[in-house]
């Protein structure tokens, strides 16, 4: 009987750092399964956070595109305007300098 009790102890002590083992291999086969989807969780967030940010920028610069061209268009209407509103003036003095310079010059 001792016997036997002696090597049912063994084999329980036996079983038991087995399972103690076992446990140990699948802790770490669950962490490591966890680290992996936790890093590819972040390389995905990060990925979707460029795709948004470079989203973004494509948006901004459109607006700003279009500003600018609203800019230029305002600019250009400007430069008319002062151009339509001075054209006379620049027919009298390029005529007064035309009328100068030939009494000083004569026509010849």
């Amino acid at each position: 009987m001792v016997t036997n009790l002696a090597e049912e102890i063994k084999q329980a002590e036996a079983a038991a750092r087995q399972r103690v083992k076992d446990a140990k291999n699948e802790a770490a086969r669950l962490v490591s399964k966890a680290k992996n989807e936790a890093d590819q969780r972040i390389k995905e967030t990060k990925q979707q956070a460029f795709r948004k940010y470079r989203d973004n920028i494509v948006q901004v610069e459109s607006e700003a595109e279009t500003n600018a061209a609203k800019i230029v268009e305002a600019g250009r209407e400007s430069a008319r305007a002062f151009t339509d509103s001075h054209q006379g003036r620049v027919k009298e003095t390029a005529t007064w300098i035309a009328e100068e310079v030939m009494a000083r010059y004569g026509r010849g």
